[in-house]
């Protein structure tokens, strides 16, 4: 399905949900999609590395979690809105290819905080939890071919 690329630019804002997070400067359709990453913005880290570096506690706590390591910035200093998006259990965007491309599964007015299901984001890994390895009964979504994760080839 061609899905057409809503014109909303993502800004950061203080966030009801947590912290920071990603908004939409004007309203997007349902169905269009949502440019909230820079294709060329992560990198792969093996758990390996990630135990032995010293920047173990960035890489933990705002890394994807993967089957043997972590997606993560591959500039924490100069990162995508995308690694600001917050978690909801009903979130306002969804993913059907498996990588970094998100469309709006309802209209979404301008303002309103862009979220995304932290548990969609692997097969394995809960990334609402970190490191908890989700149960096989919890993954029916992610059979279904809803997965939402960062899918890069290592570099």
């Amino acid at each position: 399905m061609k899905r057409k690329t809503s014109k909303a630019f993502v800004y950061l804002g203080a966030s009801g949900v947590h912290g920071i997070g990603c908004f939409a400067d004007r309203g997007i359709k349902k169905g269009e999609l949502v440019r909230i990453w820079d294709g060329e913005d992560s990198r792969w880290v093996s758990t390996r590395q990630v135990d032995i570096s010293r920047h173990a506690a960035l890489y933990k706590k705002f890394g994807i979690r993967s089957t043997g390591g972590y997606w993560v910035p591959l500039d924490f200093l100069r990162i995508s809105t995308g690694w600001y998006m917050n978690h909801a259990a009903d979130p306002n965007l969804g993913s059907d290819d498996g990588d970094v491309t998100y469309f709006a599964v309802r209209d979404i007015p301008a303002g309103e905080e862009l979220t995304i299901d932290y548990r969609l984001m692997d097969e394995v890994y809960d990334n609402l939890q970190r490191d908890v390895a989700v149960p096989p009964t919890a993954t029916s979504k992610r059979a279904s071919g809803k997965v939402a994760r960062k899918r890069r080839t290592a570099r």
